[in-house]
């Protein structure tokens, strides 16, 4: 009777036999899984990034109807000698200049944060020592979940203030007309943005339509300088000629822009060529993420228009309509994109 009990005790038993087949199948069930896992879980934060924008949307809107304009995305001051024209020296860095403030912080109260904006001195610039608690703060509709990396700062332009994955379309540069498309340079007005610098913004001054004009777009992963979902490198640094990227303790980050208070955030469109670092080119998209439209999801970035609408911009956009999108009075016939 107890040979019979232990025979049916190694009856239920697995053999090491069994037990690797098992393994294999779970093995295989989860490398059939995780795609599908990894998909759902970025549509999701595609999703949050999408309503990130839809909220600085109803922002800039909420602000035009209680001031019947929308705001500046830079306002300028009286400027310090030494810093270009109305700029000013960071308070506690002199090697630096700033403008006096953004649209970010002038949005503060209609994006449920009227507690930050009290705490917070509109009448000194953003950077000042007295304002820089509060832009210090962590803000999650500044940032969008795809961007790898946590309580991202600003470390050497104005010291703690807190990362930003988006910004404002201000104007078009010349040399995209002239170099990129070999076409006559249209007037500064007809190349300004929806949300202009150092003016006030009337909804009537987008003429080309408000859902033909491109507002806010996704500039991710700053202070980090990143080139085609990678760290630049010091090859790619010797052949870039902008001023947007600094070496710092070895580290290539952005100049400025950093943070969601930062009135740099938004960007003067200029492109990239094919390598990603040569300024002036066809790739406006997910080429460079400093003071262009960039991002981590996969094949484009979110974007938002003048009249509030999200849209997801393909990388391989063509770059005229793109450049079209970005002008609020440039007066193009943009078909489909």
């Amino acid at each position: 009777m107890e040979f019979a009990n232990n025979r049916q005790r190694r009856r239920r038993a697995f053999t090491i036999i069994e037990l690797l087949v098992v393994i294999s199948v779970s093995a295989l069930l989860i490398a059939l899984l995780l795609p599908a896992v990894q998909k759902a879980r970025e549509a999701a934060r595609g999703m949050h990034c999408r309503n990130n924008l839809k909220q600085l949307g109803l922002a800039l809107h909420n602000y035009q109807s209680v001031h019947t304009v929308f705001p500046p995305s830079e306002l300028n001051s009286v400027g310090d000698p030494g810093c270009e024209p109305d700029e000013l020296f960071v308070e506690d860095n002199s090697s630096a200049c700033t403008d006096y403030q953004s649209w970010t912080s002038l949005c503060l109260p209609f994006l449920d944060q009227v507690s930050l904006a009290n705490s917070y001195d509109y009448n000194t610039e953003w950077s000042a020592l007295k304002n820089r608690a509060a832009i210090s703060v962590q803000l999650p509709v500044f940032q969008c979940p795809s961007t790898p990396g946590g309580n991202r700062v600003d470390r050497y332009h104005v010291v703690g203030a807190a990362a930003t994955d988006y910004g404002s379309v201000n104007r078009v540069a010349k040399r995209v007309y002239s170099d990129v498309f070999g076409v006559a340079v249209p007037s500064q007005a007809a190349r300004q943005g929806a949300l202009a610098e150092y003016e006030v913004n009337k909804p009537a001054n987008v003429t080309d339509g408000m859902s033909n004009t491109l507002m806010v777009a996704e500039c991710a992963g700053r202070p980090e300088a990143l080139v085609f979902g990678q760290r630049m490198t010091d090859p790619q640094f010797a052949l870039y000629r902008d001023d947007e990227v600094v070496r710092v303790n070895g580290r290539l980050i952005a100049d400025a822009g950093i943070g969601w208070a930062d009135p740099d955030a938004g960007f003067h469109v200029k492109g990239v060529q094919k390598d990603g670092v040569t300024v002036y080119g066809s790739v406006f998209v997910n080429g460079i993420n400093t003071g262009e439209t960039y991002s981590f999801h996969s094949g484009g970035a979110q974007t938002l228009f003048a009249d509030g609408s999200v849209h997801f911009l393909s990388a391989n956009v063509d770059g005229w309509v793109y450049v079209s999108l970005c002008t609020r009075a440039g007066g193009e016939v943009i078909g489909e994109y």
